[in-house]
C-alpha cells in the first residue's frame, strides 16, 4: 500500500507546491532515517547519542572504578577477573532539533520537466520534516524568501510540521519568475540567521539549488558549523547544466521566449561555467566537511530520498564499511 503510494499519489508535479501531497508524505517518514546515530551536543532527553556518560542503553566501555561511580555499574565479571573494581560506561541517548533551511528564491522557480526546483525542494522539506517527527525530534525550519525569511520554531508536534508546509505553499505560491524583481537575499544572510536560532547539537538540512553558495558563505558556515551539523541538499534542473542542440520555447506561464541554443561553442561555455559552479559548491562542502547530495528535480522524488535517507539503504552503507 506505502509503495503504490510512493509512485502514484506522491509524486510531486508542476510549478507550486500544493498542502495535501506535502501531507501525505507522512506515509513514507517510518521508511526514511536522517542521520545514523552519533555524538551530539544537546542537552535534551531522545533517541540520538551524546558525549556526556551516564546510564543509557548503550554501552560504551570498562574502566577503572572511580569515587563517585555508581555501584550499580560496577562490572563484576571484570573485577573478579582481575582483582581490581571497574565500572561500566554508558552512552545516553540525547535528542537533537532538527531544523529545515528551504531556499524559495526566485532562482528556485524554474523547472524543464515533471517539477520546478521549489516544487521538488518543498517535498524534500517536508518529508525531513515528517521523519524527524516519526523520531520524536522537535521539527523547526527557516523558509527563505527573495525579501523575508520566515522562521516556525523547533517543536515536538504534527503542528510545526503542518505550518511548515502552509508556509512553504505560501511563500512558494509567491513566486513568479526565475528572476527577482528587486534583487534578492544572499545564501550568507540565510546561513548567519541559522546560526542565530539553532541551538547547539541541532541537524540542520539546507535545500537549495546553491547558486549563490560560495566563498562569500565560508566564514558563517564556519561559524555553524562548530555547534550544529549541516547537511547540504543540492536541487538542479539537467537544463541548467547542459543546453541541448535543438533551439528551445521556454515560458514563465504567461509569456512564451524562444532561445537559440544551435552555437556549439555557447553551448561549451555555458557548461563549463556550470561545471564550475557545482565543483566550487563541492570544494567548499569539503573544505567544512559537509554532506553534499543531489536530486534532480526532472525525477521522481520517492525513489531518490528512499536511495539517500531509506533505512535499509543506510543500513547496506554501514555494513560496507
Amino acid at each position: 500500500m506505502v509503495e503504490a503510494l510512493n509512485h502514484k499519489e506522491l509524486e510531486l508535479r508542476g510549478a507550486y507546491p500544493q498542502v495535501e501531497p506535502l501531507v501525505q508524505l507522512r506515509h513514507v517518514a517510518r521508511q526514511l532515517q536522517l542521520f545514523r546515530p552519533r555524538l551530539a551536543r544537546s542537552d535534551q532527553a531522545g533517541g540520538l547519542l551524546t558525549r556526556y556518560r551516564g546510564r543509557g542503553m548503550n554501552f560504551e566501555e570498562v574502566r577503572d572504578y572511580q569515587p563517585g561511580d555508581d555501584v550499580r555499574s560496577i562490572d563484576w565479571r571484570v573485577t573478579a577477573r582481575t582483582g581490581a573494581t571497574h565500572t561500566k560506561l554508558y552512552q545516553e541517548e540525547r535528542e537533537r532539533p532538527v531544523v529545515i533551511l528551504l531556499d524559495l528564491r526566485s532562482p528556485m522557480f524554474f523547472g524543464s520537466h515533471l517539477a520546478f526546483k521549489s516544487v521538488a525542494a518543498s517535498g524534500i522539506a517536508a518529508a525531513l520534516g515528517w521523519a524527524g517527527l516519526q523520531h520524536s525530534d522537535r521539527i523547526g525550519a527557516l523558509l527563505f524568501a527573495d525579501d523575508g525569511i520566515d522562521t516556525v520554531r523547533p517543536r515536538r508536534s504534527h503542528h510545526a510540521v503542518l505550518a511548515m508546509i502552509h508556509t512553504i505553499v505560501a511563500r512558494a505560491g509567491e513566486l513568479t519568475s526565475p528572476i527577482a524583481e528587486s534583487g534578492s537575499q544572499s545564501m550568507k544572510t540565510l546561513l548567519e540567521e541559522a546560526r542565530r536560532i539553532a541551538r547547539p547539537g541541532s541537524a540542520l538540512f539546507l535545500i537549495s539549488d546553491c547558486h549563490d553558495l560560495d566563498h562569500r558563505c565560508s566564514q558563517p558556515l564556519y561559524l555553524l558549523t562548530r555547534h550544529a551539523d549541516l547537511q547540504v541538499i543540492r536541487i538542479a534542473d539537467p537544463l541548467e547544466r547542459q543546453l541541448p542542440a535543438q533551439p528551445l520555447t521556454i515560458s514563465d506561464g504567461r509569456r512564451r521566449t524562444f532561445l537559440n541554443t544551435a552555437s556549439r561553442p555557447l553551448r561549451e561555455h555555458f557548461a563549463e561555467k556550470q561545471a564550475q559552479a557545482r565543483t566550487d559548491v563541492e570544494q567548499l562542502c569539503r573544505k567544512h566537511r559537509l554532506p553534499l547530495l543531489d536530486f534532480d528535480n526532472t525525477q521522481p522524488l520517492m525513489p531518490a530520498l528512499l536511495s539517500f535517507y531509506g533505512a535499509r539503504q543506510q543500513n547496506r552503507r554501514r555494513r560496507a564499511k
